[in-house]
């Protein structure tokens, strides 16, 4: 990723002062994001969206195209992913800055084999989960597949309590016999075991299963 935002600075013709100025951020912080010391937070990938155009999906993967044209978003090889809305939900992802992205449609389509109008995006809530090989943190900006909801099959999922009001990303698997095992890949909490009549108490609802990190530079 370092060296695309190298070739967004060279194609927006800007020096690296220019171009942290536009971003709002320190001319040292930008140099040590084009080097790869640093990674870069999902303010900054939003950033580059609503005041560069650029494709969020070109920067982490190098699939599709440099820029969008946000004007009429009538590149045929893109698909639009809104973010996921509930207005019962009392956290700050209610009103989020980000609305949209949009990804490669060959990428959706034939790479995940998934349909946009079941994907929405969401910035993680609550404490990271920073095990595995794979971890996700604070504030990263989630894909979910609202299709998938079926959590016999162990993965990440993002989900509802308290009628909606509360939202929570973490590991889960649920039991033949109902129960469902949560596991949040932190060091700070331990495995947690529900069963159905404690999910009932806490109105759990399943949102959908994350299938992609956006902010993980890849």
């Amino acid at each position: 990723m370092k060296n695309r935002l190298k070739q967004i600075r060279a194609a927006l013709d800007m020096q690296q002062g220019e171009f942290a100025s536009k971003m709002g951020i320190l001319q040292q912080q930008l140099s040590k994001y084009e080097r790869g010391e640093n990674k870069p937070s999902a303010d900054f990938f939003i950033k580059l969206y609503e005041n560069m155009n650029v494709n969020i999906n070109w920067l982490l993967t190098g699939e599709g195209n440099m820029f969008i044209n946000t004007d009429s978003h009538s590149v045929v090889d893109t698909v639009e992913i809104k973010h996921y809305e509930n207005p019962n939900l009392i956290s700050s992802i209610k009103n989020p800055r980000f609305l949209s992205i949009w990804l490669d449609s060959i990428l959706v389509h034939d790479i995940w084999k998934k349909n946009e109008n079941d994907l929405r995006i969401m910035q993680m809530t609550g404490d990271s989960m920073d095990g595995g090989i794979e971890p996700i943190r604070n504030q990263d900006m989630l894909v979910l597949d609202l299709s998938e909801n079926n959590i016999m099959l162990s993965g990440i999922y993002a989900y509802t309590t308290r009628n909606d009001n509360f939202i929570f990303v973490n590991g889960i698997k649920q039991n033949i016999d109902g129960s469902v095992k949560f596991f949040y890949m932190n060091k700070n909490y331990e495995e947690i075991l529900y069963n159905l009549s404690d999910l009932k108490k806490i109105d759990f609802k399943v949102i959908g299963r994350v299938i992609k990190n956006m902010s993980v530079c890849i």
